[in-house]
């Protein structure tokens, strides 16, 4: 869903499953360096200890980003959405520090998923925060060029697949001559 909501604005996704492996870190750091822009990672994942743990990995593991920022899910949009929370991992080494810091029985492990939140709900806070870190001008421009390439292209491919007579190189209305 991600992709396809930020497709239009030339925003890449990376999905970052449990803890990355170093190869995977290597190839977004290349790509990040290759990219123009500003690296800025607008974060997205589970509210539970092992989910803020990824978070802190990542960004220091890549050690890439001009800003980062935990978009969902935090402890105040839990709260403030009413979310319900789901059974932690009482085995998560993670959990009673992130019990104490959230102020959380820290015998009751629990965790809160961002598919909890409805489509369009995480698709709103989504763009709101992508929002301030798109140029609409420059976008404009890009999306004008792409436009005019694919015109040129679609015209290019017309006229190589339009049939052609062999010995004037004319397409075939060249083909008719009237009889005198």
């Amino acid at each position: 869903m991600f992709t396809d909501w930020l497709a239009e604005f030339g925003i890449p996704v990376v999905v970052v499953r449990g803890f990355s492996s170093q190869s995977y870190v290597e190839i977004l750091r290349r790509r990040t360096h290759l990219d123009p822009r500003p690296a800025v990672l607008l974060y997205v994942g589970d509210f539970d200890a092992s989910g803020e743990d990824i978070e802190r990995d990542w960004i220091a593991r890549t050690g890439c980003w001009a800003h980062a920022e935990r978009v969902l899910l935090t402890g105040e949009q839990t709260r403030t959405r009413g979310l319900p929370a789901a059974e932690g991992k009482r085995d998560d080494p993670r959990w009673p520090a992130f019990a104490a810091r959230h102020d959380l029985d820290p015998d009751r492990p629990v965790q809160w998923e961002v598919e909890a939140l409805e489509p369009v709900e995480l698709q709103r806070a989504l763009l709101t925060a992508v929002e301030p870190y798109v140029d609409h001008r420059i976008l404009a421009a890009v999306l004008a060029e792409e436009d005019r390439q694919r015109r040129e292209l679609r015209a290019f491919v017309a006229r190589r697949d339009a049939p052609r007579d062999r010995g004037t190189g004319r397409g075939l209305s060249g083909l008719y001559r009237p009889q005198p």
